[in-house]
């Protein structure tokens, strides 16, 4: 029996996590309330875990937010520091079925590139941030909030069990996805996900956070496009990911993954890697 790769496992923890909270609110309207709330905030057995960007729009529109939700907001950067994305490749239930059309494109080999330039997402990104909490410190509330996709996931379930109704998100996530079957290469996660961009801050803040890394010394790889770059759901080059292109990267390890038969010049670390010694390879006689 083959051991589970590192993909199989992420996966599972996304079906798991994607699932779970489509049981929390069903549970929820059967007295169970040790788990409850949304990806905006939640609360798991009396622990809050609230989104910054959230917490931070209450914050500027209301002039000081509670102790129980900055306590919640600072846990969450707190694992963004040493965990950086992995929340969008790990978490996300968005991710999930952002990654499931991205496997469907390839599956009707349609030649889906990438929107714009590696980096750019996380400037596009940026804007939107700061004008979203320009407007809820003007007053008109947590627009950002409107633009969360995982929070929109959970709020459906709850719409569904607790309210009985559905919300017209769904429309909108269905046709997001269909948009990214016919041409953008997980165009959400890239270049409009607020979340995402909030994480990308954390992550460039701590350098000994966790990483993918290359060491060019193990590499194996040939001329041309490598497996870890086919690998790679955003259209990334694994081993150029300490210039702007760690902005991109969810810490999936799908090409760490593929590259565990070819040298194991990819691998997570929670310190920067020294690179061993560029090693030339025999020439065949």
């Amino acid at each position: 029996m083959a051991k589970p790769t590192l993909k199989t496992w992420r996966r599972l923890i996304q079906t798991a996590t994607a699932l779970a909270f489509v049981a929390i609110p069903w549970l929820n309207t059967r007295g169970h309330d040790q788990l409850y709330g949304n990806l905006l905030s939640f609360n798991l057995a009396g622990l809050v875990l609230a989104d910054p960007l959230a917490a931070l729009q209450v914050w500027l529109g209301a002039g000081g937010i509670g102790s129980t939700l900055l306590r919640g907001a600072g846990l969450v950067l707190g694992l963004a520091l040493i965990f950086g994305t992995s929340f969008c490749a790990w978490l996300c239930p968005f991710g999930l079925f952002s990654e499931w059309t991205h496997a469907l494109g390839v599956r009707l080999k349609r030649d889906i590139q990438p929107w714009g330039q590696p980096g750019r997402g996380f400037v596009i990104k940026a804007g939107l941030v700061t004008l979203g909490l320009l407007a809820a410190a003007l007053g008109t509330g947590p627009l950002i909030n409107q633009l969360s996709l995982p929070g929109w996931y959970t709020r459906v379930w709850q719409m569904v069990f607790l309210q009985g109704h559905w919300s017209l998100a769904c429309l909108a996530m269905a046709a997001l996805l269909g948009l990214e079957v016919l041409g953008g290469r997980r165009l959400w996660c890239r270049y409009l996900c607020p979340q995402a961009w909030l994480l990308a801050c954390a992550q460039l803040a701590n350098p000994w956070r966790l990483k993918v890394s290359h060491d060019q010394g193990r590499c194996r790889c040939g001329q041309g496009a490598s497996p870890c770059e086919r690998a790679c759901s955003l259209g990334l080059d694994p081993k150029a990911l300490q210039t702007n292109l760690e902005t991109d990267c969810t810490n999936c390890g799908d090409c760490v993954t593929v590259c565990q038969g070819l040298g194991r010049a990819m691998g997570f670390y929670l310190a920067p890697r020294r690179p061993r010694p560029v090693q030339s390879l025999p020439q065949d006689r």
